[in-house]
């Protein structure tokens, strides 16, 4: 048996692929710790993916598919069912999670939920010949039974991301968030935390320092300093390791004393999801911060020497040109180190998805193809209008935050 996991191509972004696919990564070695043959493909790295693919035949075909890549997945999968017949082809994903009825026509096998335990029992029920169609398991509690992700499927030479200048590779440390943000999609790991234990962390990090001579690590995380008692131990491990850092959290669950802390242990960069200088939008985006506590997050990371990356949002609801002015000021006030900007976007399984009017969205198009929250300048698809701003008037705000952004010297990415 041998499994092909693909990972398609984005389109419309600036091509540079700075992270390795750690969801395939696990995937693959929880393939490779039952004997089976695994090989993954990074298409992004290729100009004519209907060239590549007839050079690696394979049993079955994992395909991961968000929204923004349903459209490639599914030609994709036509393209490998008329090239290799007899090849099951698996799909999952965060889209596949949210909207399994999208797919169930073009793949033998959808997978709602985490892959890992699924994965294996697919191919043991095409081996038994009792495949199913629909695969859900419930998620997996322990965390630390999952092997380390098998890095040396990929290069990671080829992945970009820098961390104080070294080459860095991808870390999770825990699954599931407990907030529950307007436009966040959380079904594929859902609302209740699960944590890694600190030693299992610190395993992963010795065996990348050993294999692959790499001391930086991203932090995927959506709240890596969720749980004080456990961020403290991890930052001592860390600072005993000699690694640096990167992560994402939220601004009420940081201070001073953890900012000096994880300064201390080797934290270049912090991603804060700022997305507006307006107490209203933050409201109606349920993000259960003040303005005041997303200016002190970027104050204080500054006072530490820590580099503060913020995300804005654009299109959101109860933004309209008041907001924006709010918006600039607080970056003039509160000036982070790097800016992202995005498109508000109605995701498959967001609150904003599922019901649209309570946050005054207008949703103008379903067809996720034309979703793109960051396109190549910053400049994605606009898919929404709200009760305050057209698509029009939602076009003119990034326009002028993009303007607003360069005049500060801040390159948004």
């Amino acid at each position: 048996m041998k499994v092909c996991l693909i990972l398609p191509m984005l389109s419309n972004v600036d091509h540079v692929i700075y992270d390795q696919p750690l969801g395939l990564l696990y995937l693959g070695a929880v393939l490779e710790q039952k004997g089976i043959k695994v090989e993954i493909i990074d298409l992004n790295f290729f100009n004519n993916w209907r060239e590549e693919l007839p050079k690696h035949r394979a049993d079955a075909y994992g395909i991961y598919c968000s929204s923004t890549l349903l459209k490639t997945a599914i030609e994709i999968s036509i393209f490998l069912k008329e090239t290799f017949p007899n090849a099951i082809r698996i799909v999952g994903g965060p889209h596949p999670t949210s909207r399994p009825e999208d797919l169930k026509q073009y793949f033998n096998v959808v997978v709602k939920g985490e892959g890992e335990r699924a994965i294996i029992q697919i191919i043991e029920d095409i081996e038994s010949n009792k495949l199913k169609s629909l695969y859900h398991l419930p998620h997996i509690e322990d965390l630390d039974s999952i092997p380390y992700p098998a890095r040396h499927l990929l290069s990671i030479k080829k992945y970009q991301r820098l961390i104080a200048g070294e080459k860095s590779t991808g870390l999770i440390t825990a699954r599931g968030c407990p907030y529950n943000c307007a436009f966040c999609d959380k079904n594929i790991w859902g609302q209740k935390p699960r944590f890694r234990s600190s030693e299992n962390v610190f395993g992963e990090i010795k065996s990348v320092i050993t294999k692959f001579n790499i001391k930086a690590f991203n932090i995927v995380d959506d709240t890596f300093t969720l749980k004080k008692a456990r961020l403290f131990d991890m930052l001592k491990g860390f600072k005993e390791l000699g690694i640096v850092w990167r992560c994402l959290t939220r601004v009420n669950h940081i201070n001073l004393n953890i900012l000096e802390k994880m300064k201390e242990s080797g934290c270049e960069e912090i991603v804060f999801g700022i997305e507006s200088g307006s107490q209203k939008v933050l409201n109606a985006l349920n993000k259960g911060v003040t303005v005041e506590e997303n200016a002190r997050a970027i104050d204080l990371a500054k006072e530490v020497g820590i580099l503060s990356k913020a995300s804005f949002i654009v299109g959101s609801p109860n933004q309209d040109f008041n907001t924006l002015q709010e918006t600039m000021t607080f970056i003039k006030n509160h000036t982070p180190d790097k800016i992202q900007l995005c498109l508000f976007t109605p995701y498959p399984g967001s609150p904003v998805w599922e019901d649209p009017e309570k946050f005054g969205i207008n949703i103008l198009t379903r067809d996720v193809s034309n979703y793109q929250v960051v396109g190549k300048d910053m400049r994605g698809n606009i898919v929404i209008e709200t009760d305050k701003i057209s698509k029009e008037e939602i076009e003119e705000i990034h326009k002028k935050l993009l303007t607003f952004f360069n005049k500060l010297g801040l390159a948004p990415y």
